[in-house]
């Protein structure tokens, strides 16, 4: 409930038991708003705003700070704003409320007034305003909402399959829509680096590059096509900005120690040179390979390096990514070198050293300022710094263990989050199937799994497609809409009762003329795409 709300705004913001009142009488479509929010009034019989040219902005609002973080969320979701003047027609003033992305709404034939409790509001209060536009005109409506969790995210892999700049910005438009705040960026692979580390010129010379791949249909097939990409740091501090626009904050990643194929192949001294299967190259296969890093000096400084570069490039990230997962211990094993580290330090067991990457990641993220989320099997390392964010990808299971451990935790189950895997029936044309492994994870599947975690540890929750399977953005549209929206709203009311399917179902049908507008290729009730071209 928004609270201690300025008196100026008293005339709008509602108590919430009026509000849920209210609701019922008054919701009555065609307004629809994906995800849900949690107070929403909709006043059907009253006359809305008419935006005619735009939105004129209060003089007042228009000098503060706040006012022109709300124009430029108003101008990133779709709206023309007009220059000020006295007594305009858009009013934004604080409000006071423990979480900063709360907001609160009023729009009358008068005008909007938008309440936020900080500037990271702004962007969920005008993509509601924007979902509920019919005809140039604003419905009247009072709302009050805020988001259950803070990272509320899709995972891209370019490694596998290059995403372009472009077609990255169509995702962010489409996340931001949906109330998305957070993009995972899977930055380097065995199969490619996709990064441009200035330090380290070699790992887009060499890392980027590859001669072909595994078909996606049959991976024992080669479809002898090269494959040469990279982000320059252009690309990514335009990437990132672009993201800011839209209130989405980009995590990148960089695998340590493992998936690493592509670094090593790029510098070797990276990896265990004195290994007997020592035979590093840019893999064109999909799957896990054992070149990995080794526990030595270059390795270490390189990791110092290249996050130091990342964290520059990613200055309004709070943790970055360093992987950790499905990493090999053949190479260790097998290096005389990786062995006398192990008894230098007293370690056991070859899986220490992949602890021992871990804790040094910390250390140098916590230099410059950042904390670190790895996925769940950083676990393994004993001490794993409290601060360390775990991804939970393996099952709900090992989110528990990480939550009991004190960990901050973010869901990305593979049996429900893996958009990579197969929505239910498909077109004959295997063109639009998945990886198999888990099938019909369809919106339907993912608003009714159960996302609760004891101990209130669960700060996000996160979907990930993975490229192995997905050749073009035409692909990536279909395996990714309308299950964003489902993500979505559960992201977004994760600590509250989830409205029934078919309630959802009416919203998500009500979207399908602004998935057309974008001309997305969306995957149908019937699995069939809308477009084929």
């Amino acid at each position: 409930m928004i609270h201690k709300i300025p008196h100026n705004m008293l005339h709008f913001v509602l108590r919430s038991s009026l509000l849920v009142l209210l609701f019922v009488s008054a919701w009555a479509a065609p307004v629809s708003i994906i995800p849900q929010p949690r107070h929403p009034v909709v006043q059907e019989d009253s006359p809305g705003f008419q935006l005619g040219e735009g939105i004129r902005v209060d003089s007042a609002t228009s000098h503060s700070e706040l006012g022109r973080a709300a124009i430029r969320a108003l101008m990133a979701a779709g709206f023309n704003v007009l220059p000020e003047e006295a007594g305009g027609s858009l009013q934004v003033l604080p409000i006071n409320h423990c979480n900063p992305e709360a907001y609160a709404l009023r729009v009358s034939p008068q005008g909007i007034c938008i309440g936020a409790a900080s500037a990271a509001a702004l962007p969920a209060a005008a993509q509601t305003l924007a979902q509920t536009v019919q005809n140039g005109t604003l419905p009247a409506m009072q709302v009050e909402d805020h988001p259950a969790l803070p990272h509320r995210g899709i995972m891209l892999d370019p490694c596998r399959h290059p995403i372009s700049v472009a077609d990255t910005k169509r995702i962010l438009q489409l996340m931001a829509r949906y109330k998305l705040n957070r993009l995972h960026w899977h930055l380097c692979d065995d199969q490619g680096w996709r990064i441009e580390i200035r330090k380290y010129p070699r790992l887009t010379e060499i890392g980027s590059k590859r001669p072909e791949s595994s078909s996606w249909i049959d991976q024992s097939q080669k479809d002898g096509k090269p494959v040469e990409f990279y982000y320059t740091q252009d690309d990514i501090r335009h990437v990132v900005e672009y993201a800011h626009s839209l209130g989405i904050t980009i995590i990148p990643e960089i695998e340590i120690p493992g998936h690493a194929s592509a670094a090593v192949a790029a510098y070797p001294r990276l990896g265990n040179q004195d290994s007997p299967a020592f035979a590093p190259k840019v893999e064109t296969g999909w799957g896990v390979f054992t070149h990995v890093m080794a526990p030595n000096p270059f390795a270490f400084q390189f990791i110092e390096d290249v996050l130091a570069e990342v964290c520059e490039l990613f200055p309004r990230a709070p943790y970055i990514h360093i992987g950790g997962d499905e990493v090999p211990r053949d190479q260790w094993q097998s290096s005389p070198a990786a062995q006398a580290f192990m008894k230098q330090h007293g370690y056991t067991s070859e899986s220490q050293i992949q602890d021992h990457f871990t804790h040094h990641c910390a250390r140098v993220l916590r230099k410059h300022g950042r904390r670190m989320v790895g996925w769940d099997e950083i676990m393994s390392a004993p001490q794993l710094p409290h601060d360390a964010i775990v991804m939970a990808w393996r099952s709900m299971g090992h989110a528990r263990i990480a939550a009991a451990r004190g960990h901050q935790v973010i869901l990305c189950p593979i049996q429900s989050f893996y958009f990579n895997f197969p929505q239910g029936n498909t077109p004959a044309d295997p063109f639009y199937t998945g990886l198999t492994g888990f099938d019909n994870i369809n919106w339907q599947h993912i608003l009714a799994f159960n996302t609760q975690v004891e101990g209130n540890r669960v700060i996000g929750l996160q979907a990930n497609l993975w490229s192995e399977c997905i050749p073009s953005m035409r692909k990536l549209e279909y395996m990714l809409v309308p299950r964003i929206c489902a993500l979505a709203e559960k992201a977004w009311r994760h600590d509250t009762t989830m409205l029934p399917a078919d309630d959802f179902g009416k919203r998500l049908q009500s979207h399908y003329p602004y998935f057309d507008s974008l001309h997305l290729n969306f995957r149908q009730e019937d699995g069939k795409p809308r477009r084929r071209e």
